[in-house]
């Protein structure tokens, strides 16, 4: 894809966004601070909530922020440390023969990793939180969206209890769903049986938006 294409795509989306002002604000806040209050933002919520649309949101954050964000999508991958570390390797665009860990280390700048759709890599939970997470650099922010709430170890666990930060992503309110609608040019009339209908819930009122 051309970069002027990739522009246009971003920008379409972007204006096609509506809502999540708390978490927006919340995400610019963690990348402007001194130093990380915590390492991992763990955000969760049923499908089609829009956890993807978010993180997309939050990238484009980044990029009006100068900063690098590395995207990886689970939705494919097997669930084992091979899988997950070539896919890395492949999002950060290092050759596979180098350290990905060496790799973020030697860069002097503040960088942000998605990893989506992190409800198909639950096997490997105690590995990425004992394994993986210790060895990136505290200049990293992993941001992982998933279906399922963040497993008990990591409220259990004293270390990362501080360093993890959940965010329940819940469904959009009455006025952004309108505002949803209006951008997609659905009459006014309709919308409050639309409301009524979808509670708010983004792929709902995308759907209903296409018929």
């Amino acid at each position: 894809m051309s970069p002027d294409l990739a522009d246009r795509l971003n920008a379409e989306r972007h204006r096609r966004f509506v809502g999540r002002t708390a978490e927006r604000a919340f995400f610019q806040s963690t990348l402007a601070a001194d130093e990380p209050p915590f390492n991992v933002l763990y955000i969760f919520g049923p499908g089609g909530v829009g956890k993807t649309t978010l993180l997309r949101e939050f990238a484009g954050i980044c990029r009006g922020e100068g900063l690098q964000a590395s995207y990886v999508d689970a939705r494919n991958l097997d669930p084992s440390p091979d899988s997950f570390m070539g896919a890395l390797w492949s999002a950060l665009g290092i050759a596979e023969q180098d350290s990905p860990f060496e790799a973020l280390a030697s860069r002097s700048e503040f960088r942000v990793v998605m990893v989506d759709t992190y409800e198909n890599l639950a096997p490997l939970n105690a590995w990425i939180s004992e394994v993986f997470l210790p060895q990136l650099p505290e200049k990293l922010l992993l941001v992982l969206a998933g279906r399922n709430a963040p497993d008990p170890s990591w409220r259990i666990d004293p270390g990362w209890q501080r360093l993890v930060r959940p965010l329940h992503l819940q469904n959009l309110s009455r006025e952004e769903s309108q505002t949803y609608l209006s951008r997609r040019e659905v009459p006014a009339d309709q919308h409050k049986d639309i409301l009524d209908f979808t509670h708010g819930h983004p792929l709902a009122l995308s759907l209903v938006a296409d018929v």
